[in-house]
This record gives C-alpha cells, sequence and structure tokens, in this order.
C-alpha cells in the first residue's frame, strides 16, 4: 500500500534503484564494461507526459501512486539482468546491456502496453526515447542530454509516442599526454577478431586491432583515438607495441590459421623514398617462431602515399618474405580497380558497405572478383540474415560481430 504523503527518498527506495546517484553509476560502469566487451548497450528513458495536470487535479499523493503504478510495470517488463530506476522528476532510466534497437524496442512495447491496461483516475500519457549504442568513450552526460533532448521534443509535440534516437555522439578524444602515457604505460593491446572460411565453418585466422586498455578500465577501439594519434609521432611506436603483443599471444596461445595484420603506417609512409621496413619485420615475425606465410599483410589505399608502382614494389618485397596480401575495405574510399588487378592480392576484403547500403551490387562484385581469380571475405557480418546472404552468394570467407567480436586474449 503506498504511504500517504509519501516523501521523494520514501518514493525512490520504492521505486526500483535506490537514487539518481546510484543510478548513473551503475550507467557509467556499463560504460566501461561494455566498451571492453564491445558490445551494444541500450538506455531507454520513458517520461510520463502530463504528470503535472495529474498532480493538479489528482494530488500529488495520487501523483506517487502513478508513478509506483508505473514502476511495477517496468519492473515485470525487464530481465533480470537489467537495470532501472526512477531519473529526473517523473521519468525512469532503464539501462538494457547486451541489447540492441530492436530488442530494446520489444521491452518499450512491453513497458506501453503494461501501462495501458492500468486502472487510474485519469489518463496517463507517456513517451519513450531509445538509444542503442556500442559505447567507445560516450560520456553518460553526453548520452542522458542526448536522449531528454529528443524526449522533450516528442513532449512538445503532444508526447504519447516512443522515439528510436540514431544520431551518433562523436567518440571520446584524446590529447597529447593521454596518448604518451598510455605508450609509456604500455596500454596498447592487441585484440583478436576470427575470420570464418565459409566452405569449412572453421576459423580461417584472426584480424589483429588495436586498443587501448585505458587504467580506469575502459577499452578504446582504434576509431576512437587513431586520428588522435596521427596528429603525433606516436603512431610507429603504437604499431610496434600491438605487434609484438600479438606476436606473443598469437604464440603463447597456440592460435590456429594466419593473422591479418594492416600495414603499418611506416612502411606505406616509406614507399615513395623506398625505404621499406619489411625486412626488420620479417625477422621480427621469424623471431617469435611464426612462418611468414601465416602473416597476411592487409593494405588500405587510404594509407597510400606513393603512385601505382610505388604499391607494386612494395607488394613485389612483401611477397619476396612469403606474406600473404589482401587488400582492405574494398569498396569505399579510394578503391582502384585498376591497383587490384595489377597487385593481384590473395584476398579481397569487401567494405561492410555492401552489406549495409549496395547489397543489390554484392552479388556482381563477389561474380566479378572470382572470374578474376581473387578470394572473398566480407566484412562487418552483424546480422543473421547478412550472414546467410554472404554463404548464399558463395563468398569465401567472413568476419564481424555476429561472427565474433574482437577479444583481448
Amino acid at each position: 500500500m503506498v504511504r500517504k504523503n509519501l516523501s521523494c527518498l520514501e518514493l525512490y527506495r520504492q521505486t526500483l534503484v535506490s537514487n539518481i546517484g546510484c543510478l548513473l553509476e551503475y550507467m557509467q560502469k556499463l560504460f566501461y564494461l561494455y566498451e571492453r566487451k564491445g558490445e551494444s548497450l541500450s538506455v531507454l528513458l520513458l517520461d510520463v507526459d502530463n504528470m503535472k495536470q495529474i498532480n493538479r487535479s489528482c494530488g500529488y499523493e495520487y501523483g506517487n501512486t502513478v508513478l509506483l503504478k508505473i514502476s511495477e510495470v517496468i519492473s515485470n517488463s525487464i530481465r533480470r539482468s537489467d537495470i532501472a530506476g526512477k531519473y529526473k522528476g517523473s521519468s525512469f532510466l532503464i539501462l538494457l546491456p547486451n541489447s540492441d534497437a530492436k530488442g530494446a524496442g520489444k521491452v518499450a512495447k512491453r513497458i506501453k502496453s503494461g501501462i495501458e491496461v492500468l486502472d487510474f483516475n485519469s489518463r496517463v500519457s507517456i513517451t519513450i526515447g531509445i538509444y542503442s549504442f556500442l559505447p567507445t568513450g560516450q560520456s553518460v552526460e553526453a548520452v542522458l542530454d542526448l536522449i531528454e533532448a529528443h524526449v522533450a521534443d516528442v513532449k512538445s509535440r503532444g508526447g504519447g509516442d516512443t522515439v528510436l534516437i540514431q544520431k551518433e555522439l562523436p567518440r571520446s578524444s584524446l590529447d597529447h599526454q593521454t596518448l604518451l602515457e598510455a605508450l609509456k604505460k604500455k596500454l596498447v593491446e592487441p585484440a583478436f577478431q576470427p575470420i570464418y572460411n565459409l566452405e569449412s565453418g572453421k576459423i580461417e585466422g584472426y584480424e589483429v586491432l588495436m586498443r587501448l586498455v585505458m587504467e580506469d578500465g575502459r577499452v578504446l577501439p582504434a576509431d576512437c583515438f587513431i586520428e588522435d594519434l596521427l596528429k603525433t609521432s606516436f603512431i610507429s611506436p603504437f604499431e610496434e607495441m600491438v605487434l609484438q603483443k600479438a606476436f606473443s599471444k598469437f604464440t603463447d596461445l597456440g592460435l590456429e590459421g594466419k593473422m591479418y595484420i594492416n600495414f603499418p603506417y611506416n612502411f606505406v609512409n616509406f614507399i615513395a623514398k623506398g625505404r621499406l621496413k619489411l625486412s626488420d619485420f620479417y625477422k621480427e615475425v621469424t623471431s617469435y617462431g611464426i612462418e611468414p606465410s601465416r602473416v597476411v599483410l592487409e593494405l588500405s589505399e587510404s594509407k597510400m602515399t606513393g603512385g601505382t608502382e610505388d604499391l607494386l614494389e612494395l607488394v613485389k618485397e612483401a611477397r619476396s618474405y612469403r606474406f600473404g596480401i589482401a587488400v582492405d575495405d574494398f569498396g569505399i574510399e579510394y578503391s582502384s580497380v585498376e591497383r587490384l588487378i595489377k597487385t593481384r592480392p590473395d584476398v579481397v576484403k569487401l567494405d561492410g558497405f555492401f552489406l549495409r547500403e549496395a547489397r543489390s551490387m554484392l552479388k556482381w562484385v563477389v561474380v566479378g572478383m572470382k572470374k578474376l581469380g581473387f578470394k572473398v571475405l566480407a566484412e562487418q557480418v552483424e546480422k543473421e540474415e547478412e550472414f546467410e546472404l554472404v554463404k548464399s552468394l558463395k563468398i569465401d570467407m567472413a568476419q564481424g560481430f555476429y561472427l565474433g567480436r574482437p577479444q583481448l586474449l
């Protein structure tokens, strides 16, 4: 039974998480955890549109009753692993770990349906904002500001609706000193993402990706800091450190298959001057007992500073050491069919652009690549339907969140 003249503190205690401070602390920890796991997190903000009218017409005691009944509906509509609590005024925050926009939408629908059948003295209208994202350094404050702004906009137009927020927040920026400290403390780590052979169903190898494991527990993917890193002189030592750790783990853990490694910037930037660094790289690879033929160097043309002849020289040099060659992110930015044919890579990695925005072209691109004799790898396979599509097109290999997320081993 609801107490008469229920205080604000008592209301918090009876509505899920005990207070806002505790709720926001949970939220921050989830951000850190899901950055580290590289998995999606959804945040819902539910606000009662007409709370002021309810309080005026029925009194604050009845208004508190409405909030308590809504909290019961929320509690019955979420998983035991989810977190919810009263937020500002007449609103509630609901945190859904490992949940994408589709799953969050189902939760919102359950909550709305549960509230609609409640027996209130007056009409209760709610607005729900949904934000599903992959935490990559975004602040709790920025996420809440974004959701609150969208919910307020819906309410200004009458409310009573559910809005899916698709705006992408800017990623965190790291200053020169932070990057220097990360280098000194060796916070750079390799993450391994599996690449599957679609014919055998087995792991073909792993792509090595760069991560920063911050002292507060956050794990930042490269796209959070690579632009800041390129403004410094640290890119080469960062790459050297992540590759050394990757070689060591690859050997110590006895990983099977091949290592797919992005061409280090210092290799590419020295092409025009003819100062290739592959000899030292070869010595380092073999010093870990790794056969060079198990290393595939991925070339992204966005890194190239020289012309086609420079690229051919680099590829020829790499092949003389028995390294494999892959063209990365084919289909976007500076992709060149001329360079593709002249370099004859062992693998062509098709950018996720084809799955997201150009599916009608994908079949013909794959057919063309096959006729030219290339093995094809589909990148950014994130859904079951995308996986079934790439299998139906007889694509050789695939990688993406659906098949396996990058892991710190």
